[in-house]
């Protein structure tokens, strides 16, 4: 289906880009992270963990941040879920915590619980944050999986949000439901090796037309999240990169427009 008609005043070949935070309360630290990469650098929305430890200090600040657009990560591989466990049993272990993503995705999954517990954890996002989220994602992109596609786009249908979609396949399938979705998604700015400032501006040099969503990571040095999480030493790194003055003059020199989610 290629680019989307443009909205409002963007037209057919305009760069736009949305840099999406990923992970807004999981931690202190990666809040923190998040909001200031708003204010300093080129990050223009985040989504929000709402069964994360950290939620509560997220919804404050976003409260306090109402310029940095706020969306739902879709989270069932982390943690507990907010719906009781014995309505999606296959979405939990017998303690009724949700499986690493591995052992979820190894599993038959029931897509109609999938959606109850994104429901609910849409539902928790506005009641927190005390706005209408605009967007939704999943933690570790669990919904290349066809059950938990079909969950996500339902949810997009129901509350009228956007959808990251992976892949060109998937957005046109998306788009074809009537889910509105970018042109385009990288996620290629993360992981060692991945995250300097040369990665980040080779790669604003190679956007296509259309809009953008390029995901990111962002965080302040974290104690507690350095105990429980593998990507916790790579977030001050890459605030550095989001806050560094170069990248929003290569978007300038490039001619291309941040942007969020109302965009598409």
């Amino acid at each position: 289906m290629g680019v989307a008609c443009a909205r409002g005043h963007r037209g057919p070949l305009a760069r736009l880009l949305i840099v999406n935070a990923d992970d807004f309360g999981r931690s202190a630290g990666i809040d923190d992270g998040i909001v200031r990469a708003h204010r300093e650098g080129i990050v223009t929305s985040t989504t929000f963990m709402t069964n994360a430890p950290s939620a509560a200090h997220a919804a404050s600040l976003a409260r306090a941040t109402p310029t940095l657009d706020l969306g739902v990560h879709l989270v069932l591989t982390y943690a507990r879920p907010l719906s009781e466990p014995a309505r999606i049993r296959s979405l939990v272990r017998e303690d009724g915590s949700f499986w690493r993503p591995a052992e979820l995705l190894a599993r038959p999954i029931d897509r109609s619980e999938a959606l109850t517990e994104y429901r609910a954890q849409y539902a928790r996002a506005r009641e927190l944050s005390g706005r209408d989220p605009t967007h939704v994602d999943t933690h570790h992109w669990v919904h290349d999986d066809p059950a938990l596609s079909w969950a996500v786009a339902e949810l997009a249908l129901e509350t009228g949000v956007a959808a990251r979609t992976h892949t060109p396949r998937q957005r046109d399938e998306y788009r074809a439901k009537g889910v509105r979705t970018t042109d385009h998604f990288t996620r290629e700015f993360q992981h060692p090796g991945h995250i300097g400032l040369d990665n980040l501006l080779a790669l604003i040099a190679r956007l296509e037309d259309g809009v953008t969503e390029l995901m990111c990571h962002p965080g302040e040095p974290d104690a507690e999240l350095a105990e429980t999480s593998a990507y916790a030493r790579e977030r001050p790194f890459e605030l550095a990169v989001l806050t560094d003055p170069r990248v929003r003059d290569a978007l300038e020199r490039e001619h291309i427009a941040l942007t969020t989610f109302a965009t598409v």
